[in-house]
């Protein structure tokens, strides 16, 4: 382990760091997000920021950087429930109930990310959360089924995906 000053690193790499009194922890805001510095997790891999960035390029080429996070955000959500893998490359590629991402499907998950996806995967990893707990998502004008919205509860809607409990 290594300790170094948040605020110099942070401020060095562009970012905002400022004190929470109220729940007495340090945030850091990078391009308008937010992180408790509490909430950064540091478990996960190179290999598995690659699979994240991969998996938001794929499912949300066009869509503002909150609607990247909050698809990284419901990877992130199904690994830590107990009811899907709790890998990242296992909830991308999870066959359980049939292919959970059209990307698998069609090969693009296989796709190099591009830069704002993989700042999308690092915020995500981070602890930003657009989306709660959200475990679902779908673009109501392309989807062939609409089994989520029939089944799962409505969280929120980011540009052209609709999020889902």
């Amino acid at each position: 382990r290594t300790y170094v000053p948040v605020r110099l690193i942070c401020e060095l790499l562009g970012a905002r760091v400022s004190w929470n009194s109220h729940y007495k922890n340090v945030e850091i805001e990078l391009d308008g997000h937010k992180t408790p510095v509490s909430s950064i997790d540091n478990t996960y891999t190179d290999d598995d920021l690659l699979w994240l960035g991969r998996i938001i390029h794929a499912e949300s080429q066009g869509e503002p950087i909150s609607g990247k996070i909050a698809v990284g955000n419901v990877i992130l959500n199904r690994v830590k429930s107990d009811s899907f893998a709790d890998t990242i490359y296992g909830v991308i590629f999870d066959n359980t109930y049939a292919v959970q991402f059209e990307p698998v499907l069609n090969g693009s998950i296989y796709n190099s990310p591009n830069s704002e996806s993989i700042k999308a995967a690092k915020h995500a990893l981070s602890g930003t959360d657009v989306v709660g707990n959200s475990l679902y998502f779908f673009n109501p004008k392309t989807a062939g089924s609409n089994w989520i919205s029939k089944n799962r509860k409505y969280y929120t809607t980011i540009q052209n995906h609709d999020f889902y409990l």
